[in-house]
């Protein structure tokens, strides 16, 4: 057996479906199950050196240290004597703390098994894979290794090779192939998928070894927890390791990380784990649209502060991790989760110097402690640098603190107008001074953390910044705690106290920045406030001042969405989404239902395309049935049925649509815009063309009104609901409808007038060149736009229109756009046309296998997301099978159509995008 370098080696060990020892001179019988089992550790991870107590506990758990010491000791001279006779290289590599394997001294199948899989070699990987892992073995640690091997070997099963991951990670993506000399351009990927990895712009100090220990506990352990308090660094550790797997290794098919600053409890954080997948528009129930999403993925989400979660909140990774074979949980937190299968990983303060002066200023200089607050220092103090005058206060300054990251920076950044020495002195006072009622909430005590001597050095730089800020910077601070996935320059500017004048709140967010309370996030156009100094600030309030903060903030993001122009890029107003989601939130909780209603009525301009979270929707929901006015109720409840349709819950939809109707006032701008949304949803779900009447009634409102959008929509709907019976007709009304949407200014609803006239133009072949002509227009705008949803829908259109054009080729690689974009954002309407319309082309490029495969999947997927199939749908299928049937034997077909009706979402999107032979 060769190792997965390829290079020759004395032992051979065969770990899947059986145990088998074998050298040159034949094979050899382990001695005792422990034996087994520190080879089988050390083999299926090559050039990794274990510690000898991490090893003691994978072997003996709970045993004592000096016991297992012994146990290890007979265990590993009898190991030695077995692959070690006189004469013969040496095998394993010992030192007093760790143990590993020689280089090239013994070949394992299991790495050469994942890294077949790593590199799509499936003939391979299906070879060593004799079965599964170690069996009749029932340690914890085998049991977990054995359920991910045979996820990866159910991959192989499955069609799924590992060379074949998608949708890729943003940062991991490789670019599409340029497109061959004269063929038409094809919209390009725009990887929409999860939202970019935190990336920092300042330098990471004294964690590399650690990163790389926890990058390879990640690797073997589906969940590994993060340990330390408040202020530690396990942030920014967890997205450094994220960032090492997007860039190094092609280990992930998906990264997600999710913050989870804000969330309590179950509900909380499943709404913030599907803004994190792009989930939060969709219908069902959140934990089985996340289960469906990951499938069967190898995906690693990271979730960050995770200890004030409940204990249903601690449920939900539980139950992720139970039913995705492949998901690996990264988690930072003050305290251990306590589940099954947990990888506690504690951080350690930075390393520190000496307590006394040894003379060694090269050393003192390279402590990472000292560094780092060097390397702050200097970020506001270019000429900073230790110094005979400095370097003792220096020394005192990090370990007074212990090494706390967050401590040592928000010390730093009080050089810019102190000196280390009175800086020292300053912090000493306040760490003797007693804490008042936030700085006891700040320093949890309990389990929580509370008793860990570290946080008084935390507290105490923390209370000693607060006390140091100018009154203002303090008011603006503890305002600015409402707010939920960060702010603007001009969201702070509205939460400011009433008397603060402009330049005053942008004095005060400098000194906050300056201070280390705020940081510039790497865009330089949004704040983001720590954990930490968000919870200080937030237990600075007076108990009456929070309310009125919550409600200054409601304010805020509804004058926002008023403001918020047609023609704003929704990539721009999805930064807001969690502060959206939190307006509502706290409308609800506050028993506000007038502020939510006002929200509402600001979404329904600009927003009417952003998808919102389940639990905000329902909150939203809620608040309507307690609404003072029946206008508010009704626009609300028809805002929530058009989310709900967009999500593809048709039901749902009807529920809200048909209550907004029963309570419907006569007159008005109001009653048009219900009519409006109702008659397309009806229309949608009913194909009820009763909804015309809707549509007369609104239309007379509206141009009363002079809405242009609002007539322009309603122009649009009565154009589908012509088309099947005059094309002509319709393509006028689509016509005047994308004229109304250009006069008013609405970016996206020109994209939409575009598109729906494209769809009129292309169902003749005399119109296709226009179609083609407005659909290059939409495909540009959207990707400038990132409006990834109605780009899917482009991309699908133009399908349809060089399909009518017989241009097969290029048909097929629109639809493959479509299916790429809709997957990686998720949008399930898109993907499903994409997926149904794709094989038509992969039958006329003479693929009748693929082509049955692949429809086999939609027949079964379509209904699901968009209603019972019709008699058009069914000629569809019909007229596919016959085209399949025509190069390809009847059973031949049938059996393909069998077996793609039985993949996974993920098995068929990859199929899809498989390029032609």
């Amino acid at each position: 057996m060769r190792d997965p370098a390829g290079v020759e080696t004395a032992w051979q060990l065969r770990l899947l479906g059986d145990l088998r020892l074998a050298g040159r001179a034949g094979d050899v019988r382990l001695p005792s199950r422990a034996a087994t089992a520190l080879l089988a550790r050390l083999a299926m991870a090559p050039g990794r050196a274990f510690g000898r107590e991490e090893l003691i506990e994978l072997l003996w758990p709970g045993v004592a240290l000096e016991v297992g010491r012994n146990r290890l000791r007979q265990v590993l001279s009898t190991l030695k004597s077995l692959l070690e006779p006189p004469g013969a290289p040496p095998v394993l590599q010992a030192d007093r703390l760790a143990l590993r394997l020689r280089d090239g001294a013994l070949a394992c199948d299991v790495p050469a098994f994942e890294a077949a899989c790593r590199a799509g070699h499936t003939d391979a990987a299906r070879a060593l894979y004799r079965g599964e892992l170690l069996p009749g073995f029932y340690d914890e640690w085998i049991g977990d290794e054995r359920l991910r091997l045979a996820a990866l070997a159910d991959r192989l099963d499955s069609g799924v090779a590992a060379a074949a991951r998608m949708p890729a990670s943003p940062s991991t993506r490789t670019p599409p192939a340029p497109a061959a000399p004269g063929s038409a351009p094809s919209p390009p990927d725009m990887a929409w998928s999860a939202p970019p990895l935190p990336r920092y712009l300042t330098r990471l100090h004294g964690v590399e070894a650690l990163a790389e220990q926890l990058q390879q506990a990640v690797r073997e352990h589906r969940l590994v927890t993060v340990l330390g308090p408040g202020g530690h660094g396990k942030t920014r550790l967890a997205a450094e390791v994220a960032q090492r797997f997007a860039a190094a290794e092609p280990c992930f098919d998906t990264i997600a990380f999710v913050p989870l600053v804000a969330c309590r409890g179950r509900e909380a954080l499943l709404d913030a784990l599907l803004v994190a997948l792009r989930q939060e528009g969709r219908a069902g129930t959140p934990l089985a649209l996340i289960g469906a999403l990951l499938g069967d993925r190898r995906a690693l989400l990271v979730l960050d502060n995770l200890e004030q979660l409940d204990d249903a909140g601690v449920g939900v990774i539980t139950t992720l991790l139970e039913r995705s074979a492949g998901l690996h949980v990264l988690a930072t937190s003050r305290r251990a989760l306590g589940l099954d299968g947990e990888r506690e990983f504690v951080l350690p303060p930075l390393p520190l110097p000496a307590a006394a002066d040894d003379g060694d200023d090269v050393a003192l200089a390279a402590n990472p402690a000292v560094a780092l607050f060097v390397d702050r220092a200097r970020a506001v103090r270019a000429d900073f640098h230790l110094s005979s005058r400095n370097r003792d206060a220096v020394r005192a300054l990090v370990r007074l603190v212990e090494g706390m990251p967050l401590a040592i920076e928000l010390a730093a950044a009080r050089v810019r107008s102190l000196p280390p020495p009175q800086l020292l002195a300053l912090l000493q006072q306040a760490a003797a001074a007693p804490q008042g009622d936030a700085l006891a909430l700040l320093a949890r005590s309990g389990p929580r953390g509370g008793s860990d001597p570290r946080h008084a050095s935390m507290l105490a730089v923390v209370q000693w910044s607060w006390q140091l800020l100018t009154p203002e910077a303090r008011g603006l601070l503890g305002a600015l705690a409402v707010f939920a996935g960060g702010f603007t320059a001009a969201a702070a500017q509205a939460m400011g106290s009433p008397a603060a004048t402009p330049t005053g709140v942008a004095l005060a967010l400098d000194e906050l920045v300056a201070q280390s309370m705020l940081r510039l996030a790497a865009d330089d156009e949004r704040y983001e406030l720590p954990e930490l100094i968000r919870l200080f600030a937030a237990a600075t309030l007076a108990p009456a001042d929070a309310p009125a903060l919550r409600e200054r903030h409601r304010r805020w993001v509804t004058d926002w969405a008023r403001g918020l122009p047609l023609d704003a890029p929704l990539h721009e107003a999805r930064a807001e989404l969690a502060n959206i989601a939190a307006a509502i939130a706290s409308a609800h909780a506050d028993g506000a239902p007038g502020d939510a209603a006002a929200l509402a009525g600001a979404l329904q301009g600009a927003l009417t395309d952003l998808s919102l979270p389940p639990g905000a929707l329902r909150a939203l929901a809620d608040s309507a049935a307690a609404m003072a006015h029946a206008e508010q109720r009704a626009l609300t409840r028809a805002f929530v049925a058009r989310a709900l349709l967009r999500a593809g819950d048709p039901a749902g939809a009807t529920q809200q649509a048909d209550a907004a109707l029963a309570e419907l006032p006569p007159g008005g701008l109001a009653r048009a815009q219900v009519l409006a949304r109702l008659a397309h949803l009806r229309w949608r779900t009913r194909r009820d063309a009763a909804v015309l009447g809707w549509l007369d009634e609104a239309a007379g409102l509206a141009d009363a009104a002079g809405a242009r959008s609002l007539q322009a929509s309603m122009l649009a709907t009565r154009g589908a609901i012509m088309r099947p019976r005059d094309r002509a007709a319709a393509i006028a009304l689509q016509r005047r409808s994308l004229a109304l949407w250009a006069e008013a200014g609405d970016r996206h609803g020109v994209n939409t007038g575009r598109a729906n006239l494209a769809i009129a133009l292309a169902e003749s072949p005399a119109g296709c060149a226009e179609a083609l002509g407005l659909l290059d227009q939409v495909l540009a705008d959207t990707r400038a736009g990132g409006d990834g949803a109605q780009h899917a829908h482009a991309s699908n259109a133009r399908g349809e229109a060089l399909s009518r054009l017989r241009r097969w080729d290029e048909a097929a690689d629109a639809y493959r756009d479509c299916v790429r974009i809709a997957f990686a954002l998720p949008e399930p309407l898109p993907l499903a046309y994409g997926l149904w319309n794709l094989p038509r082309m992969l039958a006329r490029q003479r693929r009748p296998l693929d082509a049955a495969r692949l429809m086999g999947f939609a027949e079964r997927h379509a209904p699901v997301h968009c209603g019972p199939l019709g008699r058009s749908d069914r000629r569809d299928l019909l007229r596919l099978r016959r085209l399949c049937a025509r190069q390809l034997e009847a059973a031949a077909v049938a059996a393909a159509w069998r077996e793609g009706a039985a993949w996974t979402l993920a098995e068929a999107v990859r199929h899809a995008l498989e390029p032609p032979p």
